[in-house]
């Protein structure tokens, strides 16, 4: 479905909603809060259209979507180009050992890893030591102490540079401490590289959801960053639409020393996201694409942990940009917690004895939540969590709305937003 047919599904379904109003029962909003009662009833109306709109825009993205396998069939390489994989490594001790494990594992022949120990307070730097002395490494790992942050850099770009600076591969590989690799990746991304011809690759990795709270706010994250960023659309080169996973950002060498590297993203955050749009912005071909079975990655290990790692990225994925941040939170609750409220709200007040189960807005209410949770289903199977979960986005939509105030004025007006004993505020703040 296009954009033409999602706006002709819009229109037929406004128009359905018109005449409910006005030919069900005229009588209904004949009260003294008939104002009220109509205000939310077209409320309701505009919220349920969105989603409709919303349900043609995901089915689109997902559409188009390339899911990279273990093991799959690959065409055949003429040769293996040397890989150097880099990694900004900071107060990581207990997830590392498993990351170099499976990196070291790599059915892949010529690669070299660059592990950057960014002033870690932990065994960080002396676990990646000992790994480096093991015969089994044999001799690919590098470890590089950093116990100096200069001015105007953020620490890990500040690491990445470092640890790309070391690199003599003809790729670049840049990843993080916490994932967790199948032994196939490096072939088949690097397959998929060379047989679509860019220089830049990204893949999305799956997601280990140990607590309630990351099963509740980790898919509604996938969920957001589809919405805000098609795949289509990002493997369009004629679209400026840009993204990237940290977790796994393939490059060639060349083209990153062409256009700066690291050092032209010193001072950002989100250097994943602002890394493909370099790429992007300077004509080359940029691919994200999903995966199962290839790596995998448990990003925060408790809630606090997950508000103060997302709260840490929040204002800067605004563009510090106050008025933009409060606005996508008002949309984002009238999408996702306002219909649920509405609902409940005419539920409750049916069984206190009024008229509320002939109100039309209940039943309007009743199909949008339900809509929404069709929506979003997808994002939930795909993190493998029981379907009671597509009822859970709302409480990700409170989450993210807090972890956004808190961004803001924990940058603007507090001491900075507080990650791996680092503080960041926005620029100027």
């Amino acid at each position: 479905m296009g954009l033409c047919g999602a706006h002709n599904v819009c229109k037929r379904f406004s128009s359905s909603i018109y005449n409910l109003e006005f030919s069900i029962h005229p009588s209904l909003f004949a009260t003294d809060n008939d104002t009220l009662q109509r205000m939310a009833f077209w409320i309701m109306a505009l919220v349920a259209v969105l989603w409709c709109g919303m349900a043609a825009h995901i089915f689109r993205s997902l559409r188009g979507t390339t899911i990279l396998r273990a093991n799959q069939p690959l065409s055949p390489l003429e040769s293996f180009p040397k890989v150097s994989i880099i990694i900004a490594a900071r107060n990581e001790e207990e997830a590392l050992p498993a990351a170099l494990e499976s990196i070291l594992a790599l059915e892949y022949p010529d690669f070299e890893i660059v592990l950057v120990d960014d002033d870690s307070r932990d065994r960080t730097g002396a676990i990646a030591d000992d790994w480096a002395a093991n015969p089994a490494a044999g001799g690919r790992l590098k470890v590089l102490h950093n116990r100096r942050l200069p001015p105007d850099w953020h620490g890990k770009v500040h690491a990445l540079q470092l640890a790309a600076s070391a690199a003599s591969g003809e790729w670049i590989l840049a990843t993080d401490a916490d994932i967790v690799f199948h032994p196939s990746i490096l072939r088949v991304a690097m397959s998929c590289a060379l047989e679509r011809g860019v220089p830049f690759l990204s893949i999305l990795p799956e997601l280990e959801l140990g607590t309630f709270w990351e099963r509740v706010v980790l898919p509604a994250f996938s969920f957001l960053l589809t919405v805000l960023f098609p795949l289509h659309r990002v493997n369009d080169p004629s679209c400026s639409r840009a993204l990237a996973s940290g977790a796994f950002i393939l490059m060639k060498r060349e083209d990153l020393h062409a256009l700066g590297g690291y050092a032209r993203l010193r001072n950002v955050l989100i250097e994943d996201l602002r890394m493909a749009e370099l790429f992007k912005r300077h004509g080359r071909h940029i691919y994200l694409a999903a995966s199962r079975g290839l790596f995998h990655t448990r990003m925060y290990s408790s809630a606090g942990e997950m508000f103060e790692g997302l709260s840490r990225t929040a204002f800067e994925g605004s563009g510090f940009s106050v008025p933009k941040i409060l606005g996508a939170m008002f949309l984002a609750n009238l999408l996702s917690v306002f219909p649920w409220v509405a609902l409940a709200a005419r539920i409750l007040s049916g069984l206190s004895g009024s008229n509320a189960f002939h109100d039309p807005t209940l039943y309007l209410a009743l199909l949008t939540c339900a809509l929404a949770s069709l929506v979003y289903l997808p994002f939930v199977y795909y993190s493998r969590l029981p379907v009671l979960y597509v009822f859970t986005l709302p409480l990700a939509t409170l989450f993210y709305s807090c972890v956004a105030l808190n961004s803001v004025v924990a940058s603007l007006v507090g001491g900075g937003v507080p990650w791996k004993g680092r503080r960041y505020r926005a620029p100027g703040g």
